[in-house]
């Protein structure tokens, strides 16, 4: 008995051996790796048991659509690896190999990679990659960027509004197809980010609501975007000349810091400039005379500085304007007949001006203040309510210091206009 039992295990042994040899095991038991389906010899592992006499194994779990997928997994997985807090559990889906889950469930019922978009390359149609990624609004916590946003080589767009993202932005001038970033809403700080300033094909880029400060490096205006925003950091110092070598259609630079005057060269972004914001800085100078020829602006808005001077004549020709707020700054004089004309002859809808010192308004003015379009609330005019005290006026029209130049000549047709290029005889008084 003894000998045929020692047959018996022997018998096993040899079927379990040739098993494991043959891969005939349970695959569901197996741990999956991270690994490829070809083995380091380079030869395909389930062809190899053909001839085992038993059914080969089903293909491994950890199979990619193609290479570049393939290479994009541990990248993610090692951010994945720092990421500090994840209030939507968004990380819980960057797992197993469908990187590409949502192109091929439109983006609505994603179950893998969230926040990851797939599509073809240009340089390699067939071929899907990750395109572009976007987490705005996933409130997710990262002490850096770098090695991951850069380690895309066909990335196109990265979005991250309302993150807590920081540390430094990496060099992304090797993404071929980079045009798009937004940093917006998270914890950067600092001085302007460096990368940034050779991304010559960025089209969009946002920074807003940071932590950053100091000056913005001029070449960043001359940048190709069409839209700009820097708003709401600590940026400072003078806003560069380079300003007019913008291409940007949106330009933000509120709630800053910045000195100086309005650089008068913004009349060389008059091809596609439509609104821009320098509302609450510490500007300061004569209003620029060349703003008004900026003739597609639809927004400007300079509220909340130290900007002195009276309104331009030229801000007549502003056509397109629909707002325009020069509020809680230091200029004077009559409020112009021509730009108020622009709510019958133009676009206007929304004229700012009060927490100045104007001392009169036109006639076209007065329509607007009755139909509450313009607002001339806390400045000199007489017999207006809620006006400055009048030795506060007088005091203020006294300091030559405040005083610039008037130049009176309107350098459009204004239909509608017939003074010869000279404003009405306005309503009030000076103090």
């Amino acid at each position: 008995m003894a000998g045929a039992a020692a047959a018996a295990v022997a018998v096993l042994v040899l079927a379990a051996a040739h098993g494991a040899l043959c891969g005939c095991w349970d695959h569901r038991r197996a741990a999956p790796a991270p690994s490829p389906s070809w083995d380091h010899r380079g030869t395909n592992s389930t062809a190899a048991l053909e001839g085992c006499g038993c059914e080969p194994s089903p293909p491994p779990p950890w199979r990619f659509r193609n290479d570049k997928l393939r290479a994009l997994y541990p990248v993610i997985q090692a951010f994945k690896q720092t990421i500090t807090c994840d209030p939507l559990g968004v990380t819980a889906t960057w797992t197993g190999t469908e990187l590409c889950d949502s192109f091929f469930n439109n983006g609505s019922t994603t179950t893998y990679y969230r926040g990851f978009y797939c599509d073809y390359p240009p340089d390699a149609p067939g071929v899907l990659t990750v395109a572009s990624i976007d987490f705005n609004g996933f409130g997710l916590c990262a002490p850096s960027l770098a090695g991951f946003i850069d380690a895309f080589p066909d990335l196109a767009l990265f979005h991250a509004n309302s993150n807590n993202f920081s540390g430094d932005v990496p060099d992304l001038t090797q993404l071929r197809y980079f045009y798009e970033l937004d940093l917006s809403n998270n914890n950067f700080s600092g001085a302007f980010p460096e990368a940034v300033v050779p991304l010559g094909g960025l089209l969009f880029l946002d920074l807003r609501f940071n932590r950053y400060a100091g000056e913005v490096p001029a070449p960043v205006f001359a940048l190709t975007v069409e839209a700009l925003f820097l708003n709401n950091n600590g940026f400072g110092g003078r806003i560069p000349d380079t300003l007019g070598s913008t291409g940007a259609q949106y330009l933000v630079v509120a709630n800053n810091q910045f000195t100086g005057p309005i650089p008068r060269s913004i009349y060389n972004a008059s091809a596609t400039l439509s609104e821009v914001l320098f509302l609450n800085n510490r500007l300061s100078g004569c209003l620029p005379y060349e703003i008004g020829l900026v003739e597609g602006l639809a927004v400007f808005d300079a509220g909340g500085n130290e900007i002195t001077g009276p309104v331009p004549l030229s801000f007549g020709c502003l056509r397109d304007v629909e707002e325009l707020n020069l509020a809680g700054n230091q200029l004077y004089g009559q409020v112009p007949d021509v730009v108020c004309l622009l709510a019958r002859t133009g676009k206007l809808q929304n004229l700012s001006l009060s927490d100045n010192f104007f001392h009169s308004v036109g006639h076209h003015c007065m329509e607007l203040v009755r139909s509450r379009v313009l607002d001339v609330r806390r400045n000199c005019i007489l017999g207006f309510p809620d006006q400055r005290p009048p030795l506060e006026c007088a005091a203020f029209y006294v300091d030559p210091s405040k005083h610039c130049p008037f130049i009176p000549h309107i350098p459009c047709e204004l239909p509608g206009y017939t003074a010869h290029g000279h404003p009405h005889q306005g309503h009030g008084g000076g103090n």
